[in-house]
């Protein structure tokens, strides 16, 4: 997966995902929907052919780089857990 930095400011952060469609940047913009330091987060996208969807986050107080790395880690621990969680079932 390519991700190209478009915008990085303090309070803002655009990200272009290439070749892949948007599903993880959904997934990232749902779970950065529900953080109280967000003011903004959602999916641009011209095309579904193009491919290339974009990610925008803005927040109030915090650094969107700082918020945007939280709520990776965060889905990073759930998957973690989802996956031991199976093969625990097997």
């Amino acid at each position: 997966m390519k991700v190209t930095l478009i915008k990085n400011e303090s309070k803002e952060l655009v990200l272009e995902f290439e070749d892949m469609d948007v599903t993880i940047p959904d997934m990232l913009a749902n779970k950065l929907t529900r953080n109280n330091d967000v003011l903004f987060a959602g999916i641009l996208q011209e095309h579904p052919q193009v491919k290339k969807p974009t990610l925008v986050l803005k927040t109030e107080k915090k650094k969107a780089m700082d918020v945007l790395e939280k709520e990776i880690d965060s889905l990073e621990e759930a998957f973690s857990s989802f996956k031991s969680d199976l093969s625990k079932s097997k």
